[in-house]
């Protein structure tokens, strides 16, 4: 059994940490020693058809991966995201995501996730790949997250959307025409006139 562990280890390492169960298949290991391992903790699933191994840790943001291992195409938005820009002090419980809406949307086991469905032209708007390690998931960009926030206010709080707003407005990497840019598309943009008025 003990060799059965390594090759398993071994095929996982291979694939940065994670297989998909028809992999673990074809690479000859029996569907009882996938049960086993899992039960003995060597793997956990993150959905039907997909394991991560235990432990393996390489990247700086697991639950991001494994989310966008499980809902390829799934990007990290709201507070998720403006939690990696560290833009606000909360601490997300959930990994937000987004997907185009009328997307079919996966159960995913762990970790926590929260999907929002947004229009064609909402969703394609302001995505940036991420490469950790070389691991890669997509997020959106900082403008498209504050005009995100402050587009699902009443849903996250006014208080939370202001708070990121006031972040950015602090960096001397703002780009207030980007934002103005992104507010007009999340149809915010007399909204964020407002709010800039008030802060800037």
């Amino acid at each position: 059994m003990r060799k059965k562990y390594e090759n398993i280890e071994k095929l996982f390492k291979e694939n940065a940490g994670y297989a998909k169960t028809k992999d673990i298949l074809a690479y000859g290991i029996h569907a009882r020693d996938i049960q086993a391992v899992r039960e003995d903790g060597m793997i956990s699933k993150i959905k039907s058809g997909l394991y991560k191994l235990s432990g393996y840790s390489v990247v700086s943001n697991d639950d991001f991966i494994d989310v966008s291992r499980a809902v390829p195409g799934g990007v990290i938005c709201l507070l998720s995201a403006l939690s990696y820009y560290e833009l606000t002090t909360f601490i997300p419980p959930v990994v937000s995501i987004a997907l185009q809406r009328n997307t079919w949307t996966p159960k995913i086991e762990y970790p926590p996730v929260k999907v929002y469905h947004f229009s064609k032209k909402q969703y394609e708007a302001g995505i940036e790949e991420i490469d950790d390690n070389g691991n890669r998931f997509h997020i959106y960009n900082r403008e498209k997250t504050i005009c995100d926030c402050v587009r699902y206010r009443n849903k996250l709080g006014i208080d939370t959307a202001k708070e990121g707003l006031t972040e950015y407005l602090r960096r001397k990497d703002r780009k207030l025409e980007k934002l103005m840019e992104y507010a007009e598309i999340g149809r915010i943009k007399p909204l964020m006139k407002t709010w800039l008025t008030m802060m800037v």
